[in-house]
């Protein structure tokens, strides 16, 4: 039932805003970003299969030092908690040229990754509708919603929707979850 409720809520937000709705049926092309961390493929394959469905670009957000074996994931859970950003590489995309963009990031200690954590810390969100997207293997994903919102409000952006799909599922099951997750804010 609350995933019902949120999923209306998120439909409901997205019409009253126009984000959607008023650009796709004037013809109007909308210019889209899909951002993302993954350090395993789980949230890579959710951004690729959303860029895809909306002829998006695809920026992948990685980290100077990478994050290898039990003591990566084990570091990784330990930074997440504390809330630290990792020192990322370069982006070589402006948010101001796009008109929705999708912010995604794996849940590590109920909490964004480091690697997003930085990135937002350095990205001007200014008046950016966006939507953020999580990959997940517990239960809940509603302490990293608040913890990755708050974060792009802070700096001015607007989270006009959230989704988190379980990185538990086949390949071919996570592909269809997005899908569905896609097609219910962007009709």
């Amino acid at each position: 039932m609350k995933k019902i409720i949120f999923a209306l809520f998120v439909c409901i937000l997205c019409q009253y805003t126009g984000v959607f709705s008023a650009d796709f049926k004037e013809g109007k092309k909308m210019k889209v970003l899909v951002i993302f961390y993954s350090r395993t493929g789980n949230t890579e394959l959710v951004a690729k299969t959303i860029a895809q469905m909306l002829n998006a670009d695809l920026r992948k957000v990685e980290e100077v030092k990478e994050r290898k074996g039990i003591w990566g994931f084990l570091s990784g859970g330990i930074d997440a908690l504390k809330n630290k950003c990792s020192d990322i590489k370069p982006v070589d995309f402006d948010l101001a040229n796009y008109d929705l963009v999708f912010v995604g990031s794996p849940i590590w200690a109920s909490k964004t990754t480091p690697a997003i954590n930085a990135f937002i810390s350095k990205t001007d969100f200014k008046n950016k509708n966006v939507v953020v997207f999580f990959t997940l293997g517990g239960n809940s994903f509603v302490g990293a919603v608040k913890d990755m919102t708050e974060k792009i409000e802070k700096k001015e952006g607007k989270v006009i929707g959230s989704f988190a799909i379980r990185s538990s599922k086949t390949k071919d099951e996570m592909i269809e979850k997005t899908k569905e997750a896609v097609k219910e804010r962007c009709p």
